[in-house]
């Protein structure tokens, strides 16, 4: 109860150092995840949509024809297609935050975030899903030397969620502010 009265005065801390935006980053991440569902749902037809489409990649196959043997009936006209395209799924994983881990002891195992240590690919968004009652952050760095600026969660209140997709290869690590036993890494190959 002790450690549940102290985690609940650090986040009114964190809300009074904060002020009244503290919530502004969940806003904001909201806004844009709201923002790439309306450009996914018009197959990014948009020029401020367009952003979201990466060098390399392409909505659908497109299928490549050799000039020297293509046939008329090879080629597919507009008035061919009965249906769009399909969309291309973005490569996600998540990160569970199990339950109780706002009381030490899932560091001795490594299990407050589920996986601690996870290897994805470039493009990859994580998600981190709270599965805890007590809210959590997952922000970039370590507790010895803070946040490094390359994302941050804000709070993840109980039964939400996080993502953030990963554009760069490299090790990041993370940790919960409020809990800075929970700590996790990120490796982008």
């Amino acid at each position: 109860m002790i450690l549940v009265a102290a985690s609940l005065t650090a986040i009114g801390l964190i809300h009074l150092s904060i002020g009244e935006n503290v919530l502004f980053g969940d806003q904001m991440q909201r806004d844009k995840t709201a923002f790439f569902e309306e450009c996914k749902a018009i197959f990014y037809a948009t020029d401020e949509c367009q952003k979201f489409v990466k060098a390399g990649n392409t909505l659908y196959e497109v299928p490549k024809l050799d000039p020297n043997e293509a046939s008329e009936d090879a080629i597919v006209t507009e008035s061919d297609m009965t249906s769009p395209p399909p969309v291309m799924q973005p490569i996600s994983e998540t990160v569970i935050i199990p339950e109780g881990v706002g009381i030490p002891g899932c560091e001795e195992t490594s299990e407050c975030y589920l996986p601690a240590l996870l290897t994805i690919g470039t493009g990859t968004t994580v998600i981190w899903e709270n599965n805890d009652t007590a809210a959590h952050l997952a922000t970039s760095g370590t507790p010895e030397d803070g946040p490094d600026g390359s994302f941050d969660s804000g709070m993840i209140m109980a039964g939400a969620i996080f993502e953030h997709e990963f554009s760069d290869s490299g090790v990041f690590e993370y940790y919960c502010i409020v809990h800075p036993w929970m700590v996790g890494t990120v490796t982008v190959e």
